[in-house]
Parts: structure tokens; sequence; C-alpha cells
């Protein structure tokens, strides 16, 4: 999978591993001091508390770092032991998405074979109607000659992400990484030399490609 923007990803690692240092250095006291010769039950849960939590911050700091190291290698199912809310939200603030990622409205490209696009012509419109009140309407431009179907992306969008919708569920890795790589060489023109940096609202044409069912 395209890896996301490395200088995000440690700014993300960078502000995760400060925050767990911060609530170590909080809790450990609290966990690990001595105890009152007369403890009484509040004091007692307290320092149990404070355990648990020790164990939800060390948790949450190693689980962030397994998806970004993941990420970064281009593996994203090497990171299938985490959590999926906690991989996607990791993800997101690395700037990459899943497939039906975090954010509203993605681009959707339909599982199945790629969109003809078809003329309207104007004997379509007419018909039915009499000659004075007949409106000829525009033939719709076909996407394009080869008959390749397009997509619009929205915010949050990778060719990752797009790629795998695609190709419905019942893709492995292997097959995503490598039909990304095709969007990207029907796209290179538009995209620019790096296939992490595309934008909103960009149409993408789609490679005619086999399609799982």
């Amino acid at each position: 999978m395209p890896a996301p923007p490395l200088h995000r990803s440690l700014a993300v690692w960078t502000v995760v591993t400060a925050a767990a240092a911060a609530a170590v250095a909080w809790l450990l006291p609290v966990a690990a001091g001595p105890p009152a010769p007369a403890a009484g039950f509040d004091e007692v849960l307290v320092r149990i508390c404070a355990v648990v939590a020790l164990g939800a911050v060390a948790w949450l700091w190693l689980t962030t770092g397994v998806t970004i190291a993941a990420a970064l290698r281009g593996r994203d199912g090497c990171a299938r032991g985490v959590p999926d809310p906690v991989r996607r939200v990791v993800l997101a603030a690395c700037g990459l998405a899943l497939t039906g990622g975090l954010v509203a409205g993605p681009a959707h490209a339909t599982p199945g074979r790629p969109y003809e696009g078809r003329t309207v012509g104007p004997a379509t419109v007419v018909a039915g109607l009499p000659l004075p009140d007949r409106a000829v309407a525009p033939a719709a431009e076909p996407d394009s000659p080869s008959g390749l179907g397009r997509v619009v992306v929205s915010p949050g969008d990778s060719l990752w992400a797009i790629a795998a919708r695609r190709l419905g569920p019942g893709a492995s890795n292997a097959e995503i990484d490598a039909e990304w790589r095709r969007i990207y060489a029907v796209n290179r023109s538009e995209i620019g030399a790096d296939p992490d940096l595309i934008t909103p609202a960009q149409r993408l044409r789609m490679p005619i490609s086999e399609v799982l069912p």
C-alpha cells in the first residue's frame, strides 16, 4: 500500500510517545508508591485503577508503533492484531485512509466492471414529445475513448483505498497493491511523480482490470 508521509508519521509517533511518557510519570508514583500502614478501600481502589491505566497506556503506545511501522513498510496487513478502530484512527492521523475510510463522502468506485460511458442521443430524449416541444439535450461526453471509468477523489482518499473499493472485500493485499499501481500508471500525468499526493476533486481514470466477485 502507499506509505503515509514520513514526517507526519514521525510527528504522530512523537506526540503519542510524549503523551504516554507524561501519563506514566503521573500514574507510576500512584501505582508503585509504598502502601500506607492502614490503607483504606478508596486508596487501594485508586492504586488498582492506576495500574490498569498504566497497562492501557503501554498497550496504546505499542499498538500505535506497530501500526505506523507496518504502514511505513506498505504492509498494513501486518497490523491485523490491532483493533480496527485504533488502526483507523492512527492511519487517519498519519494521513492515510483505509477502505471505507473515516472521512465522510468517500469516492465510490463500484466493485465490478468499470463504468462504460454511454452517449445519450437526442432521439432518446425527444421520443414521444410533440415536435414543437421537443428539447434536444446535448450528448453526454463519454469518460474516455477507451471506455475507462472515472473516480472523483475525496478528502482522505488514497490510491490504495480506491483500488480496494474497486476490487471488493475479497481482494488480497497483493492484488490491491497491483491494482493501485495500475491506477497510478494510467493517471501518472495527472497525479505527478508522487502517488501519495492525490488531491480532493481530482478525476482519476480507472483501468480495465479483472475485479474480484
